[in-house]
């Protein structure tokens, strides 16, 4: 299964399931808005698949596209386990949804 980050209605990023699942728990953590962090577990655990930004408050979403442009790749670097098969490539997956996030305003 795999998942989609719409971070804009025509910017999509889709990744394999368990990145989805992991990058959508990492910009949940710590987040204020406890209602869009409920949101984001349920996706997690219902294996919805989607996680559209626009659907967030304007705050939440400027938070969210914040920590995608300068945490995520960061994160992961710290820690996902190497002996993830194909980590690299995972790194390079969320480098272009922090590339698309940077498109975004």
């Amino acid at each position: 299964m795999s998942g989609t980050i719409a971070v804009t209605p025509d910017k999509r990023w889709s990744a394999a399931g368990w990145l989805f699942d992991w990058t959508v728990e990492t910009l949940a953590k710590d987040l204020s808005d406890s209602t869009a962090v409920a949101s984001m577990r349920e996706i997690i655990e219902d294996n919805i698949g989607w996680l559209g930004l626009d659907d967030l408050s304007p705050e939440t979403r400027a938070e969210v596209l914040r920590r995608i442009k300068t945490e995520l790749v960061d994160e992961a670097e710290k820690t996902l386990p190497a002996t993830i098969p194909n980590r690299a490539a995972a790194i390079d997956l969320l480098r272009e949804l922090a590339q698309l996030a940077s498109d975004v305003s």
